[in-house]
C-alpha cells in the first residue's frame, strides 16, 4: 500500500503552516507530491510539481496510472481530484473562499478569480472523494452545507499545540498592536489603514506592525499613507514560521481583522504568547478561544473606539490560564497519521 499526501498548490500562508506540520510528522513511507515554489530540503519521499493548471492536470492522469486499489491518496490541498481514481481518495477542505456565499464578494469579481476556478473543480470532481476531512468545526458546517449534508466528516485536531500557552515575561512592548496576515482583500487591511487614518486625526498613533509582501505594501501604498499620516506603523515579513512567532514577543496585543476565516490562526497564536485579542464579532474568531475585545466588522467606528479603550485602558497582564482551548469531537492529529492516513 502506498500513502500519498498530494499539496500541489499550498506555498504560502496558512496552507504552508498546516503542510508543514504533516512534512515534520510523517515517515519516509508516506510519499509527497509539492509545488515547486516551496524552498525546503529535499527528501527521497518529496517529489516537486510545477503548479501549472495544464501540468497539474497531466499529473493527475500520470498519478492514476501509477497507483492502484490499495494505495490511499490524501489531497491537503483542499480540492478533490477532477478525474475518478482507483485507489481510496481522501480531501482536507480547507479554502471556503471557492465559495461565493462564504466569500461575500461581488459576482462578477469572483467569476473571473482564481476561488471561481476551484469552485469548478470541487463541483467537478467531489464525486470523486471517499472521505472528507477539515481542520475546524466552521470547516465542516461550510462543507456540510455545500455537500448536502454529508454524514461523515471529520474534524482532524492539528491544533493542539497551541492549548499549551506560554507565559509572557516581558512588560515593555514594542509594539501595541500586531496584525500577522497576508494582503488578499478579505484580510482587510483597508479597514485597518482607514481606522488609523481616523486615529491620527485625534493625535492618536499607536505603534503596530503588519506582516505583509512587498507586492502587498505597493498595492495599499503603505509607504505614501505612512508618511502623509505619520502613521507608526512597521512591516515584518518573514516565511521561516519559528523565526515569525518570535515577534510576538515584542507586541501587546493582537489585531485581526479578516472578514473570513476557516480556522483564524493568529488568533490561536496570540492566545498561545499571552496577547490580548481583538478580533470581528464573527464564529470563526471564538470557535477555539474567545477573543477580549470584540468588534462589528462592518463598523469602523467600532473599531476606533475598541482601539482607544484598549490603549486609554492600559489592561493588566493577560492571565492566559484562565483561557480555555476548544477542540470536542476532533480525531487526534497522531491517530490520523498512524491508523487512517
Amino acid at each position: 500500500m502506498t500513502k500519498i499526501i498530494y499539496a500541489v498548490g499550498i506555498h504560502s500562508d496558512g496552507g504552508l503552516n498546516i503542510l508543514e506540520k504533516f512534512l515534520n510528522n510523517c515517515d519516509e513511507n508516506v510519499t509527497f507530491y509539492l509545488d515547486s515554489r516551496i524552498k525546503i530540503k529535499k527528501k527521497k519521499n518529496y517529489n516537486f510539481i510545477n503548479s501549472n493548471s495544464l501540468n497539474r492536470f497531466l499529473h493527475l492522469f500520470k498519478l492514476k496510472n501509477k497507483t492502484n486499489a490499495k494505495d490511499h491518496i490524501f489531497f491537503l490541498n483542499g480540492l478533490p481530484p477532477i478525474i475518478k481514481f482507483n485507489s481510496e481518495i481522501s480531501v482536507a477542505f480547507q479554502n471556503a473562499n471557492i465559495f461565493r456565499s462564504f466569500y461575500k464578494i461581488r459576482f462578477i469579481n469572483w467569476l473571473f478569480s482564481k476561488d471561481s476556478l476551484r469552485n469548478l473543480i470541487f463541483t467537478i470532481g467531489k464525486k470523486n472523494v471517499d472521505n472528507w476531512y477539515v481542520f475546524s468545526p466552521i470547516s465542516s458546517k461550510i462543507l456540510n452545507n455545500e455537500l448536502g449534508k454529508y454524514p461523515n466528516i471529520k474534524i482532524i485536531n492539528i491544533l493542539s499545540d497551541f492549548s499549551k500557552t506560554e507565559n509572557n515575561n516581558i512588560f515593555e512592548y514594542k509594539y501595541d498592536f500586531i496584525y500577522p496576515a497576508s494582503g488578499l482583500k478579505h484580510k482587510n487591511h483597508k479597514l485597518l489603514f482607514d481606522t488609523l487614518i481616523d486615529l491620527s486625526k485625534e493625535n492618536i498613533y499607536p505603534k503596530i506592525l503588519i506582516t505583509l509582501e512587498q507586492k502587498y505594501l505597493d498595492d495599499i501604498k503603505f509607504y505614501q499613507l505612512r508618511e502623509k499620516y505619520k502613521l507608526k506603523i512597521d512591516n515584518y515579513f518573514e516565511k521561516n514560521q519559528k523565526e515569525f512567532l518570535k515577534i510576538y514577543k515584542k507586541c501587546r496585543c493582537l489585531l485581526y481583522l479578516s472578514k473570513n476565516e476557516t480556522i483564524g490562526l493568529p488568533i490561536l497564536e496570540a492566545n498561545k504568547y499571552g496577547l490580548f485579542t481583538i478580533a470581528p464579532d464573527l464564529d470563526y474568531s471564538s470557535q477555539f478561544v474567545n477573543p477580549d475585545f470584540k468588534f462589528n466588522i462592518n463598523s469602523k467606528s467600532e473599531l476606533k473606539n475598541t482601539i482607544k479603550n484598549f490603549l486609554f485602558s492600559k489592561p493588566m497582564k493577560k492571565n492566559i490560564e484562565k483561557n480555555s482551548f476548544n477542540f470536542q469531537n476532533s480525531l487526534g492529529f497522531e491517530i490520523f497519521l498512524k491508523k487512517i492516513l
